[in-house]
């Protein structure tokens, strides 16, 4: 049973749209009724002999007259496979991977290729790819490059174009010119190789927007202290366009002695509206000043080519997360580093770094100024996206309180107060637990376990508000009234009983609940994004058992009932794979959302050490599965 060509659907980025709500309301097929054990579970499988690190995007009737699905591969593979057939399409490779022994501290990603999930522009109909390679196949060089593609076959529609360049803002950060060498213990190495692991985002003024987190892994080369960078270019450049400059627009998020500032999103893309940009930085340096800005929101103009001239990033506005403790430079993660960092919050060596703003990537509620923050403290910043408040962070902090999410389910009053203590940046370890290096709140809440949130999803009814959605580490999904009025504050409404990563020892398991919310269109309702509340389900993926950042976890697919509301204020579950003794999906990839299109669900997985899969000498052999479930 499929969707008609007049309710299918496209999933084009990464969270469905621009705004990034993870929501698709054009779902005609899976609704409350038939999203069960008895009519709803697995249909078919696709491996890879590589592994997948980016989200498949679904394009309607693309496949003559069925759905294609194109997923891309971390061996620089671009596939397209038919939806109902499970046949490949076509497979294009667009350049060596690299052996990444220096690129994984965790030693389970054996190569880097295509690393952040693609885009389509639907108005040239063309495939944005960025693809990470080695340079004159030696791995101590990498470059990236840009390719537009034919969606249809994979074929390029013009030349590939290489990422480099200075950044525009007057900090002197150079982007990863594979032609900038030095010289260290006598071997030669490249300056600096940042991470591409944010999905990738257009604007309405022909901008290609790339996020890159700063990378620190540098066994053979990168410098010390890496940068955080936007980069944009005109596509009509990229289309081979006569009269429109083919360099970046390049942003730097902190200055070139200062470091981090790294934009990674949990692969999560930027938010953009209109000729704007929003992106989260994490960890770095990140003092009072303007320049500097790690922990922060951070909202950028893109201004397209004109007559040929490079185009431009214009730093508009932003919000500075954390109030830092100065502290001494032993305790910072750069110890020749004294500016007022984020190594201050924690309290707990240099790994008391690692507060991450941008855990999350953020969400723009539609047809309002509230731009929405899921970080790794747990918290749930509101921020007016027209006035984002720069260094104040408590008077214009938040249109809204910050809801402490995924520690606590109701109690606005202490949600606040706890925010409040958060941000101010006095936490401390738990008795007795400060031994692990990682940063444990004050209060031991639930178990001294870590809710980092990684994922926001929301069902929206209509301007005034919806249903915002998360799922922390080691915590159970958590669903909030959200309003966009002024003076309505956000309330508990319900959670699951299901919960992350059980018995793994704290602090606790990656990622949480990566999510998706589907449904039909609100009937009657002219607002583009309103969602019928009555067909309306939320998806996840999450870590039933284990830790899917150090290790491989057990995951799980489930979907709830993402509106109606059971005694003591829980939520419904409709559907889950395996049981309480094991996840029953598989090793769930570590933050790839569920897809939802036209009446299947398109989960990723891992598969480990299979005759099928290899890799690398002294790497573990990881490829992936795509997992189609549907209606039986």
């Amino acid at each position: 049973m499929f969707a008609t060509q007049t309710a299918a659907v496209s999933i084009t980025q990464r969270a469905g749209n621009n705004f990034r709500t993870a929501a698709n309301n054009r779902e005609f097929l899976l609704n409350k009724d038939n999203v069960n054990p008895d009519r709803f579970g697995l249909l078919r499988t696709y491996d890879f002999n590589a592994k997948v690190e980016t989200q498949p995007l679904v394009l309607e009737n693309a496949a003559n007259g069925d759905d294609l699905i194109i997923v891309t591969t971390m061996k620089n593979e671009v596939i397209g496979i038919n939806a109902r057939t499970n046949a490949t399409l076509y497979n294009v490779k667009l350049g060596l991977e690299i052996s990444s022994q220096d690129m994984d501290m965790w030693k389970h990603t054996p190569t880097w290729g295509i690393s952040a999930t693609p885009i389509v522009d639907p108005a040239s109909n063309t495939l944005y790819v960025a693809s990470w390679q080695k340079k004159n196949n030696d791995n101590r060089f990498r470059d990236y490059w840009i390719y537009a593609l034919n969606p249809a076959d994979g074929s390029q529609k013009a030349a590939p174009v290489r990422i480099f360049g200075r950044s525009q803002e007057g900090n002197g950060c150079w982007f990863n010119d594979a032609g900038a060498v030095y010289r260290e213990n006598n071997q030669t190495n490249q300056y600096v190789y940042p991470k591409l692991r944010a999905g990738l985002a257009l604007t309405a003024n022909n901008g290609l927007v790339l996020a890159f987190a700063a990378n620190d892994e540098k066994l053979l080369g990168g410098r010390k202290n890496p940068h955080g960078f936007v980069v944009v270019y005109d596509t009509r450049a990229l289309l081979g366009q006569p009269g429109f400059s083919k360099e970046a627009a390049i942003f730097c998020a902190t200055a070139f002695n200062s470091w981090g500032a790294g934009i990674w999103h949990a692969g999560g893309a930027p938010v953009t509206e209109d000729d704007m940009i929003y992106v989260a930085t994490s960890n770095g340096t990140s003092n009072n000043g303007d320049v500097d800005l790690a922990e922060s929101m951070i909202k950028l103009r893109f201004k397209p080519s004109i007559g040929g001239a490079r185009p431009l990033l214009e730093k508009v506005d932003y919000y500075k997360a954390f109030l830092d403790e100065r502290v001494a430079p032993k305790d910072c993660l750069w110890q020749d580093n004294n500016a007022e960092v984020s190594c201050g919050r924690a309290g707990a060596g240099a790994a008391g770094a690692d507060w991450d703003f941008g855990a999350a990537g953020p969400m723009l509620v539609p047809g309002s100024s509230l731009l929405l923050q899921g970080t790794k403290d747990g918290i749930i910043y509101s921020l007016d996206k027209f006035n984002l408040g720069k260094n104040d962070r408590f008077n214009q902090l938040l249109s809204k309180p910050p809801l402490v999410a995924t520690y606590y389910g109701g109690g606005i009053a202490e949600n606040w107060d706890r925010a409040q203590h958060l941000n101010r940046s006095l936490p401390c370890p738990a008795a007795g637990h400060s031994d692990h290096g990682w940063f444990v709140p004050c209060g031991d809440p639930e178990n001294n376990k870590m809710h980092h949130i990684h994922a926001l999803a929301l069902a929206q009814r209509d301007q005034s508000g919806g249903i915002v959605y998360v799922w922390g580490e080691n915590s159970r999904l958590k669903a909030y009234n959200f309003s966009t009025l002024d003076g309505k504050l956000p309330s508990f409404r319900a959670e699951a009983d299901d919960l992350a990563s059980v018995g793994v020892a704290s602090p606790g398991g990656m990622p949480g609940g990566l999510l998706m919310v589907s449904g039909k269109p609100a009937a009657g309702s002219a607002f583009p994004h309103a969602l019928d509340f009555g067909s309306a389900l939320v998806w996840a993926v999450f870590s039933k058992f284990g830790d899917a950042n150090k290790e491989f976890a057990e995951g799980q697919l489930i979907a709830y009932d993402a509106t109606s509301i059971m005694p003591g204020n829980k939520l419904k579950r409709l559907f889950r794979t395996g049981d309480d003794n094991n996840g029953g999906l598989g090793k769930m990839s570590r933050m790839i959302p569920p897809v939802v299109a036209n009446g299947r669900v398109y989960v990723l997985i891992y598969r480990i050490g299979t005759s099928d899969c290899t890799a690398p000498d002294n790497q573990l052999p990881v490829c992936s599965q795509l997992k189609v479930f549907g209606l039986l």
